[in-house]
């Protein structure tokens, strides 16, 4: 029942290239919508803000580690009369991405999807995935 029972949409997500389409496969086996973008060929090419668009245009929140390069962008879209994005959700650097990670990675995720069920829940806002 993705919509749920009052026909809540959902946050939907786009896990950044260096995730692994694993991640997206578990969480859609969970009834989520998430994709990688490792998933698409047409996509791996896709620069930081070419990747914030796209999950704009598909009303999605990114899922990354590089919080270098996405902070600051989400921080200006976010802004007054900024373009705005549909959240960020941040890995710690306590995550090292490894195939054994996959798991604590989908469970994190599903905890947030948990705690912010609703598809505005995370609009121009960050989150973080507790540590494991």
């Amino acid at each position: 029942m993705a919509g749920g029972a009052a026909g809540l949409r959902r946050v939907r997500l786009l896990l950044d290239e260096m995730l692994s389409p694993q991640i997206a496969h578990n969480l859609r086996e969970e009834g989520h919508d998430a994709v990688a973008i490792s998933e698409r060929a047409e996509w791996m090419a896709l620069g930081d803000d070419d990747v914030i668009e796209l999950a704009r245009a598909q009303r999605r929140a990114v899922v990354t580690n590089n919080l270098r390069d996405y902070r600051p962008r989400a921080a200006t879209a976010a802004l007054p009369g900024g373009r705005g994005h549909h959240g960020m959700i941040f890995i710690p650097d306590s995550y090292r991405l490894r195939r054994a990670d996959i798991g604590a990675i989908t469970e994190a995720l599903l905890a947030q999807l948990a705690a912010h069920p609703g598809e505005r829940d995370l609009h121009n806002r960050e989150t973080w995935l507790s540590s494991p």
